[in-house]
């Protein structure tokens, strides 16, 4: 009846987990699923299929300007963190290509988990959310707003910064739709590429300590979302047009930020 946690690669979830093991003692398994890997053909069938075939030169040309851009790199603070040393998992660990699968199925239910949390995985089918007795969810966009995996990248879009931020939540069916226990925000008087790792680091530090709560048994209060007022940005929308806008928004509000510092 310990904790279990679902996850993806990366040197930050390694930290997260050995994080949540040390303050519990109670880290059963930590999942991690396999990143999928496509071919350069197969994405650019799946581009030309999303797009269109009259659409499909443009996403072609709006790549290729990305790439030449300096505003690429402004796409890598939705992934800003502060991570410490390299560290290899306290917990066991077992990787899959599915956390969906039948093998994660049988494996949670031997476990039974008082605690599931998931940060950064596939949306889990009812039968896994079934196996433990309480499951939550780190989501980096601000519920009920935003949900999806590009969360704040669509807020950053519509120029909806007010709703930049990451929610903890009770993970249910429906995609970031479950009862919220913590909404984090982000702190705009920073630039963004520090506002953003502050802001992942708090959320962060706060799923944390929610998940020692919960492990602990502790009530604690969640609000019902509306989701009827939230956007879900789907990973087919993300194409190159969608990132080369998104990071030209990025560099001008980088720049207006320094101008705006130095003028003041």
């Amino acid at each position: 009846m310990g904790i279990v946690l679902i996850t993806i690669p990366g040197d930050v979830k390694k930290q997260f987990a050995n994080t949540l093991h040390k303050r519990t003692h109670g880290v059963d398994l930590v999942i991690v699923q396999r990143p999928k890997h496509t071919s350069f053909i197969e994405r650019m069938g799946r581009l030309r299929q999303t797009v269109g075939l009259r659409n499909f030169p443009r996403e072609l040309w709006y790549g290729f300007l990305l790439r030449l851009s300096n505003a690429k790199q402004t796409l890598e603070y939705f992934r800003e963190y502060t991570v410490g040393d390299p560290e290899e998992y306290i917990p066991n660990v077992m990787e899959v290509d599915s956390v969906n699968s039948d093998e994660v199925y049988a494996v949670l239910q031997k476990l039974s988990p008082n605690l599931i949390v998931v940060w950064g995985s596939s949306v889990l089918a009812p039968r896994i959310l079934k196996t433990a007795n309480k499951t939550i969810n780190l989501h980096m966009g601000y519920c009920p707003y935003y949900r999806g995996k590009l969360a704040n990248q669509c807020a950053v879009l519509h120029e909806d910064t007010a709703h930049i931020g990451a929610t903890i939540h009770y993970a249910e069916e429906k995609v970031d739709a479950g009862r919220i226990l913590d909404v984090v925000v982000a702190d705009l008087k920073k630039p963004p590429r520090e506002m953003f790792r502050d802001l992942h680091d708090r959320a962060i530090a706060q799923c944390l300590d929610i998940a020692v709560r919960l492990f602990r048994r502790e009530t604690l209060s969640a609000q019902v979302q509306d989701i009827s007022r939230s956007e879900n940005f789907l990973f087919k929308d993300w194409t190159p047009t969608t990132r080369y806008k998104l990071a030209k928004k990025m560099l001008y509000w980088e720049q207006g930020f320094y101008e705006h510092e130095r003028g003041a």
